[in-house]
C-alpha cells in the first residue's frame, strides 16, 4: 500500500528521496529496491524521483558523493578542533564525531554500495574517484601527524595511508560478521599505537 504523498521543496523532496533509498538498500539490497519503491517510501510521486535523478544509478551516484563530502568535512572539522595528533585519532570513535549523510553509520549500506559499483562499471568507477579522493585526504593527515610530531614517515605516505584505509576496512568486516569481537575504540587505539611505535622507531633511528 503506497503511503500518502505530498508536495515539498526541491531539497526536501531530494533528502526525502536520498533517506528512502538509504533505508530501502539496507533492507532489499540496492539492485532488489526500483524507483517505485523508494518514491512509496518517501511518500513521493515518480514524477518528484525523476525531476532529482534521471535514472537509480544517478540516484546511488548522488548518495556516494554525498556521503564522501560528508564524511570529508566532518574529518577536517575533527582535525581542526583536535590539533593534538593523539586527541585527533581518539575523536575518530568518539561522540564528538557527527555521522551525518544517507549511511550514517550503517555499514551494510557501504558494502552494498561497493557490491553495486562492482557490479556495474560506470558506478566502479565513480567509487574508485571517491576513493582516491578519501585516500588523497587521508594523506594529508598522516602528513599532518608526522609533521606535528616531528618526526620522518618510513614510509611513503601513501602507502601509509592505504594500510590506515585497510586497516579500517578490516575492523568494519569484523564489526558485521561478529559485532562482539569489536570493542569502541579499537580503530583509534591501534593508531595510537602505531603512531607511538614510528615515532620511538624515528627518535632511535634518526635519518643520516
Amino acid at each position: 500500500m503506497s503511503r500518502p504523498r505530498s508536495r515539498a521543496t526541491r531539497d526536501e523532496t531530494r533528502d526525502r528521496l536520498i533517506a528512502a533509498a538509504a533505508k530501502l538498500f539496507i533492507e532489499r539490497g540496492i539492485s532488489a529496491a526500483n524507483i517505485e519503491a523508494i518514491c512509496d517510501e518517501a511518500g513521493l510521486t515518480r514524477g518528484a524521483f525523476y525531476s532529482n535523478f534521471e535514472t537509480k544509478d544517478q540516484l546511488v551516484l548522488a548518495m556516494l558523493d554525498q556521503h564522501v563530502d560528508h564524511n570529508l568535512a566532518e574529518m577536517d572539522r575533527l582535525l581542526t578542533v583536535n590539533p593534538d595528533p593523539a586527541d585527533f585519532l581518539l575523536s575518530l570513535e568518539s561522540p564528538q564525531r557527527r555521522h551525518d549523510g544517507p549511511f550514517g553509520t550503517n555499514s551494510v549500506l557501504y558494502l552494498e554500495f561497493v557490491l553495486y559499483a562492482l557490479r556495474n562499471p560506470g558506478n566502479r568507477k565513480r567509487l574508485a574517484e571517491l576513493e582516491q579522493k578519501s585516500l588523497a585526504f587521508n594523506q594529508r593527515v598522516v602528513q599532518y601527524q608526522a609533521d606535528t610530531l616531528g618526526y620522518e614517515l618510513p614510509l611513503p605516505v601513501a602507502d601509509i595511508a592505504r594500510f590506515v584505509e585497510a586497516l579500517d576496512r578490516g575492523y568494519l568486516l569484523q564489526r558485521l560478521i561478529d559485532p562482539g569481537s569489536y570493542r569502541d575504540g579499537d580503530f583509534a587505539n591501534i593508531l595510537l599505537v602505531l603512531q607511538s611505535i614510528v615515532a620511538s622507531s624515528a627518535a632511535t633511528n634518526p635519518p643520516n
